[in-house]
């Protein structure tokens, strides 16, 4: 059921981001803007991308429509659903800007790629300083690009064939929403400057600012588009999102830990545990590799080895048990229900958060 739904809405997805951009290419004026609009576009329109956010907007929108309208209104919900694309779309090149990350989706981040393309374009430099202006150029325009992707996002929602007032209480969640995520990277950002290791409340807060919260206004706009009850149906499904969401942070954490050991990223669920589990030779161990410059595989593996030794794998993955358990405790008190079809979806989803630990 979830594979074949998100397999479904992604080709669906992907086909009206095409058309978005088409639509986007014509209206522009400028041809120097037409450039930047080439490389958003090439950046957005990746084959690898998930998808995952507009695919919950649509669910939660099925979910609580009236059968009888759903398929008058598909159309309509898929090109909305392209704003919670974009507002993930932002994020990501800021996080990526802040991180400097050279690979997203296995290819090249923004700011990597418009450095590329700046590089092409300064052939006859020496390559110092071919390197240094390309760079700033992706760095300056991508600091740029994010908030761009976040007004597209808005635009889409004012542009749509919904009532004016549904549309207006769906732009106030998603700038809701965009507050979130900045809250809590610039939180996030003040802790890694400041050598900060986050509590697990901390954690849980910044998991919810950043992940869980684009979860929950994904599903929050979708429902209101669908004119849910705001008690009974949107709260609840927006209750159990923020716990899923929590809950997919802390699995991303657990698949991603050897990488993050690599990196050295102290604010992973994982080594946030280990803190409060391990002995005073492994706490040694952990601030020797942790505190000294680069890393090595023989690093990476000593500090795995000490989480398996502390179960702290096993415990993280409990935890998000817990919490998927909550979300779906929630889902059981909208009412009216879900339609049949999205109440199975929505479960699944919340399952698969975990389950795909084991993919």
């Amino acid at each position: 059921m979830i594979e074949d739904f998100l397999k479904s809405e992604r080709s669906s997805i992907n086909t009206e981001v095409k058309k978005y951009f088409n639509e986007l290419d014509k209206e522009e004026g400028s041809i120097l803007f037409s450039d930047f609009i080439n490389e958003f576009k090439k950046f957005v329109i990746n084959d690898n991308a998930k998808r995952l956010h507009p695919a919950l907007l649509i669910a939660a929108f099925n979910g609580i429509i009236n059968p009888i309208y759903l398929q008058d209104e598909r159309a309509n919900i898929r090109k909305v659903s392209l704003a919670i694309e974009f507002l993930h779309t932002g994020h990501l090149i800021q996080d990526d800007l802040i991180d400097n990350d050279k690979i997203r989706r296995n290819a090249p981040t923004f700011h990597y790629q418009l450095k590329e393309e700046m590089e092409q374009l300064l052939e006859s430099n020496s390559n110092e300083a071919k390197s240094k202006q390309a760079y700033l150029y992706g760095q300056n325009i991508s600091l740029l690009g994010g908030p761009y992707s976040y007004i597209l996002g808005i635009d889409i929602i004012k542009n749509s064939n919904f009532a004016e007032k549904l549309k207006l209480m769906a732009i106030k969640e998603y700038t809701k929403a965009t507050n979130y995520l900045l809250k809590g990277q610039i939180i996030e950002e003040y802790l890694n400057s400041h050598k900060i290791v986050m509590s697990i409340e901390q954690y849980l807060n910044i998991a919810e600012l950043i992940r869980a919260t684009v979860f929950e206004k994904a599903t929050k706009i979708g429902a209101i588009l669908a004119k849910g009850n705001i008690h009974y149906q949107i709260e609840p499904l927006s209750a159990a999102m923020l716990k899923i969401g929590q809950a997919y942070t802390i699995t991303d954490d657990i698949i991603d830990v050897k990488k993050d050991i690599e990196s050295k990223n102290k604010n992973k669920f994982p080594y946030i545990l280990a803190l409060n589990n391990i002995s005073e030779s492994q706490s040694s161990s952990l601030n020797k590799i942790y505190n000294k410059e680069g890393s090595s595989e023989t690093d990476v593996g000593t500090v795995y080895d000490i989480f398996l030794d502390t179960n702290v794998l096993r415990i993280a993955k409990e935890f998000a048990t817990n919490l998927v358990s909550q979300g779906k405790q929630a889902l059981e008190d909208i009412y009216p229900d879900l339609n049949k079809d999205q109440k199975d979806f929505f479960n699944e989803f919340a399952d698969y958060t975990v389950k795909r630990l084991n993919e």
